[in-house]
């Protein structure tokens, strides 16, 4: 199946801010961003234009936006 990732900051940077990525049914969230050397921690994780955590199973056709934590002051 298909999903939609778009991406931000660095990691659009080196991958390009829009991509589709071919996932097997049943892969979490979380899964997939270890795969692609990607912190949860250190994004937001939305699907489908809802905050989702780690756990969340994909589906085809998601749409996932990994919007970096900005920490400052």
């Amino acid at each position: 199946m298909k999903i939609t990732l778009v991406l931000y900051g660095q990691y659009a940077l080196r991958h390009g801010s829009r991509k589709e990525v071919e996932v097997d049914e049943g892969k979490t969230i979380g899964k997939l961003l270890r795969e692609l050397g990607i912190s949860a921690n250190e994004h937001h994780i939305l699907v489908n234009e809802g905050k989702v955590d780690e756990d969340y199973v994909l589906k085809d056709g998601d749409v996932v936006k990994l919007l970096p934590v900005v920490y400052g002051g």
